[in-house]
């Protein structure tokens, strides 16, 4: 049976209902705070002559009320603001109620309980419809895979996990997501279909040839594969388009939401051969579905900017 839910996002509806439930509770309290300042009174419309007269009528001025000259208008505008204030406040706190009830219902993890709770003779023999986060984590963590190979004569950059990279920016990036618990594969290889297949399969050899000049910086190989939308596939098989293997710096595991996301990091950036072949990069992450700051991230740096590991880990916290 196909893995249905496990291929969507697993805990998006929660966040966004909390969101939007602090997001009310926000304008709320603005509307209350701006309601106990407003002028008292009703206010009366009259049509006149073409247009309009107004009214402020309270207990002291009787039923139709007190005529607001044209230079009072501002009390006339406060009334009215008053009214509507009142009435999409009260609309605002039954919606608030209607979110907080569902919120309070909502199960998202009613699936992995399931499986959780199913005897361990009965587990091995079900395929779950969603992994809980550590089974799925350990899954993902598991594949086997053959990235690039290094050359002979490279420099033996080492990370915190015990594996060899390309660039002390590497180091920084994959340190950091090993301190913060999110799974990645080191140039975990990708098939996807270029439009300009030339600039793809010459990005390797570029790439790796400047590297070689300027030790410890180096730029990405490749994009995401797996989870991504599928704007513009179809339209390149169409076009005969070309299949290629690549190999991004980073693919990543958001274990929130086991989505995965690919981090490319472009270190020569102020090189023009470099750049041209970036830009083709960016091109075919487009044409395959990829979207910035959703299942693609980049950082870049120059010889002389080189990576901000506090950006790093700023990135880290928007992302996850």
């Amino acid at each position: 049976m196909e893995n249905v839910i496990e291929h969507l996002p697993k805990d998006c509806v929660l966040p966004l209902l909390r969101g939007r439930i602090a997001d009310l509770s926000a304008v709320e309290a603005a509307l209350s705070k701006r309601l106990s300042r407003a002028p008292a009174g009703v206010l009366n419309v009259s049509p006149h002559r073409g247009g309009f007269q107004y009214f402020r009528a309270t207990a002291k001025t009787g039923r139709k009320g007190e005529y607001i000259p044209e230079e009072k208008m501002s009390l006339a505008a406060a009334i009215a603001q008053r009214d509507y204030d009142a009435k999409i406040l009260a609309e605002i706190q039954r919606l608030r109620w209607v979110l907080e009830k569902c919120v309070e219902k909502y199960n998202v993890s009613i699936a992995e309980n399931l499986y959780a709770q199913l005897h361990p003779a009965r587990r091995s023999l079900v395929t779950p419809l969603v992994y809980p986060d550590e089974d799925f984590v350990e899954r993902w963590s598991a594949v086997k895979y053959a990235g690039r190979d290094f050359d002979a004569d490279g420099p033996v950059l080492m990370t915190a996990r015990g594996e060899r990279v390309r660039s002390k920016s590497e180091i920084i990036i994959a340190d950091a997501l090993f301190r913060r618990g999110i799974p990645y594969r080191y140039e975990y290889p990708h098939e996807l279909l270029a439009g300009a297949a030339r600039g793809v399969e010459d990005s390797h050899a570029a790439g790796d040839h400047v590297g070689g000049a300027r030790a410890g910086r180096r730029g990405g190989g490749g994009v995401l594969a797996g989870r991504r939308g599928a704007g513009g596939r179809g339209d390149l098989r169409a076009r005969g388009c070309k299949r290629v293997v690549v190999y991004p710096d980073f693919t990543c595991l958001n274990v929130r939401t086991h989505q995965e996301f690919v981090w490319e990091h472009f270190g020569m950036i102020d090189v023009p051969e470099y750049c041209q072949n970036m830009a083709s990069k960016m091109d075919m992450y487009l044409q395959n579905g990829f979207c910035m700051g959703k299942n693609f991230v980049m950082t870049t740096e120059t010889h002389d900017r080189p990576l901000n590991s506090m950006m790093v880990e700023k990135m880290l916290e928007q992302l996850v």
